[in-house]
């Protein structure tokens, strides 16, 4: 790197989310309070680089579930740029998120419901579409996943 481009280069500093590692892991996620958000690996925030810019942490909050490593390059620009349209999207997600997890909630705690059964419930609508069963089995796992959690804050 030559001078002129070190002396203009702009500040980074180490990424919130992942702590400057670059992948995210379940020790951020506990620390983040995003245990059924997301899933450990390659970190969003930073793109993996492991820094952000300022400018980053002041546009967009650490812990937003949206901005993910499969959200679109542009997408992703979209949202650090402050785009009403990402961020009522982005906020749009995070409330069917939280629904998805409410849903699931209910239908065990209320309606009796255990992971398979709720599971068959989600897939009723496209079973003719055939989801395959190793999809079935993750989604399983996610409500599983769902139902220890809600028991720990029981």
């Amino acid at each position: 790197m030559n001078f002129i481009t070190k002396l203009f280069q702009k500040q980074k500093i180490d990424c919130p989310r992942c702590l400057g590692k670059g992948n995210v892991d379940w020790e951020d996620i506990r620390r983040l309070r995003k245990e059924l958000r997301w899933a450990p690996g390659q970190c969003a925030y930073c793109n993996g680089t492991g820094k952000v810019s300022p400018g980053t942490v002041s546009a967009l909050n650490v812990d937003n579930t949206y901005l993910t490593v499969d959200l679109p390059p542009e997408e992703r620009k979209r949202l650090l740029d402050g785009d009403k349209g990402a961020i009522q999207r982005a906020n749009q997600y995070e409330t069917q998120v939280d629904d998805f997890i409410k849903q699931i909630d209910y239908l065990h705690f209320v309606g009796g419901l255990d992971s398979g059964k709720i599971a068959e419930f989600y897939f009723l609508p496209e079973s003719e579409s055939g989801k395959s069963q190793t999809e079935k089995q993750e989604l399983i796992e996610y409500i599983e996943k769902v139902i220890v959690n809600r028991n720990k804050g029981r």
